[in-house]
Formats: C-alpha cells, sequence, structure tokens
C-alpha cells in the first residue's frame, strides 16, 4: 500500500519483496477481508472473505464475533512510517458507521535515532483546550509523545489521539476497520476529519510512554496485551511448540526464522513451512498446532479477545 508517509524499510526489516518503482510503500496487509478485497489462501483460488462466510464458526469459532458484515474479526499489518502519520482518532464500535470500530496495537520492530509515537495528551490538557487546537498546529504543543523501542507493544483503544513516526517500522494487530478520522497532518495537505474526529476522541493523559508490560507463559512466550477484541503473544523460542486452539481461531505470524506448522488431519500428520514473513491462519476448528522451528523464531500468535 503506497503512502505518502512510507519508504522502503519493510523490505530491509522483513524481507517483504516491493515494488521496484521506488514508490513509498507505508503499508503491507498481511490479513485482511475487506470490501474491496481480500486476503488469497495461498495455493488455492479462495479468499478469506469467502471461507469467513461459507465456515464462519468451524474457521472463527463458536461465539466468536464476527466483523461488519459477517467478516473475519482481526486485521493484520506491517507499517512503515518514515515520516509521521497525520494525527488521528478511530470510533469505538459503538460510533463506528458501516465498520467496527478500531482497537489496535503495535509491535514495535525498528526504530531510527528520531523515531516518534504520539499517544494521548500532556497532563492537564483539558477538552476544549484540545478541540480549539485541533486543526492547528498549536495541537503539537498538547499530545504526548515518545521514543519508542524495539520489542516495546503500544495499545492504542478508540478515540485516543495518536501518531507513529518518523522512523518507525511495526507490526500491526487492529480490528477489521477502516476508520480513521485524521485531526491534523503536520502541514501537509490532505484531507481531514476534524468534525468526526471531535465526536469520538478521548481525554487519554501519559505522564509516562504507554508501553504495555508483558507476562511471561509457562510454555515459554510472553503474553503482550488481551483486550475485548483481541490478545496478542510473542514467542522468541528455538524448541518445538504446541499452541492448542481451544475451538478458536489463532494467527501465527513469523517475524524471524523459520520452521514448519504441523497438525493432523484425519489422523494423518500435515504440516506446511513457516518463515518470515509468513502469517498462518488456523482455524477454530483444528485441536493443536505445533511449531518445529529450525533455529530461534520470532513469532506473534494472536486470537480473539475477552469478550
Amino acid at each position: 500500500m503506497p503512502k505518502v508517509w512510507g519508504g522502503r524499510a519493510l523490505a530491509d526489516t522483513l524481507g517483504i519483496e516491493l515494488p521496484d518503482d521506488g514508490v513509498a510503500i507505508g503499508e503491507s496487509w498481511e490479513l485482511f477481508d475487506r470490501p474491496a478485497g481480500s486476503s488469497r489462501i495461498r495455493g488455492s483460488d479462495q479468499t478469506l472473505a469467502e471461507l469467513t462466510r461459507r465456515w464462519p464458526e468451524e474457521l472463527v469459532g463458536r461465539g466468536v464475533p464476527l466483523g461488519h458484515d459477517g467478516a473475519f474479526p482481526l486485521m493484520l499489518k506491517f507499517l512503515d512510517a518514515r515520516e509521521a502519520l497525520s494525527l488521528q482518532v478511530h470510533p469505538d464500535d459503538g460510533q463506528a458507521n458501516g465498520d467496527l470500530g478500531k482497537d489496535e496495537c503495535c509491535l514495535v520492530l525498528a526504530t531510527t535515532d528520531e523515531a516518534r509515537f504520539v499517544h494521548g495528551l500532556r497532563p492537564g490538557v483539558e477538552k476544549e483546550q484540545l478541540l480549539l487546537a485541533l486543526e492547528s498546529s498549536e495541537v503539537e504543543e498538547l499530545v504526548y509523545a515518545f521514543r519508542p523501542e524495539v520489542g516495546q507493544l503500544v495499545h492504542v483503544p478508540p478515540g485516543t489521539p495518536h501518531a507513529m513516526g518518523p522512523g518507525v517500522v511495526a507490526f500491526e494487530i487492529q480490528e477489521n476497520s477502516d476508520l480513521t478520522y485524521r485531526c491534523y497532518d503536520w502541514g501537509r495537505s490532505r484531507e481531514v476529519q476534524p468534525e468526526e474526529a471531535r465526536d469520538v476522541v478521548q481525554m487519554v493523559h501519559n505522564e509516562r510512554p504507554p508501553v504495555e508490560r508483558s507476562t511471561s507463559l509457562a510454555d515459554g512466550g510472553e503474553l503482550l496485551l488481551v483486550t475485548e477484541h483481541f490478545s496478542v503473544r510473542r514467542y522468541q523460542i528455538s524448541h518445538g511448540l504446541e499452541l492448542p486452539t481451544k475451538g478458536r481461531y489463532l494467527t501465527v505470524t513469523c517475524l524471524d526464522g523459520s520452521g514448519r506448522l504441523g497438525w493432523r488431519r484425519d489422523g494423518r500428520a500435515a504440516s506446511v513451512p513457516l518463515q518470515r514473513p509468513d502469517t498462518a491462519l488456523v482455524p477454530a476448528c483444528t485441536g493443536t498446532v505445533t511449531v518445529e522451528p529450525d533455529g530461534p523464531v520470532d513469532l506473534v500468535v494472536c486470537g480473539p479477545g475477552a469478550r
């Protein structure tokens, strides 16, 4: 996805093959089910959209909420914010019109010396002050910014004023939504939606970087985040791993290394290769999958949230 704020770092950081024309690439959509297009299953003519609507319970899981119009509920992207994204906010599920709301988080994969992440507001900023400054450069003095570090996970709940970049490459886990209201675009000429932003903005104040703390898991992983919409785990391991689905879908994204993802089908073992930057979707009807790494691997495992 070409973006004015993008660059070419997805090739160096993740080995993603980019177009040869040198265009600035801001996003690589790894798992998506949107009205304009959907992930295609490797080695098949079927799309994620077709599978979700044909076998929703088998794919997503009993009781797991689907996205808008029966879509898959999650969306996974890699982002290259060579320059700053706009200052923006997203609506929640109750405020979204014709889509889901957008709860999201970003796992920082690479940074430059000038890396920056805007998240919420400085202490003491009042709502009327923010609303008056939203469309002007005065808002730059009100937002809270910090320098993100590689490995940090930043949660951006709906309504939080935020902007990533410059100098950040990240893995983004989000609700399946494309609703973004730009408040301010740092002097660029793109369209902004200040009135929509005013309707959904939340007064999120920060005194220190709002970085999530992980919890160690018995299987060698780290639990990074659980919201009502998704869960995120990370495994930086060299040993074999079992991942039970418990009747709910999983996604497995390989950030580094390689191995095989295996399961049992009709009583027989089956597997597929998994390497950087692959994403595998494990259907809810699969009991357990195994990861057999070739050496050190870095995996992010996502699933439904706590609701």
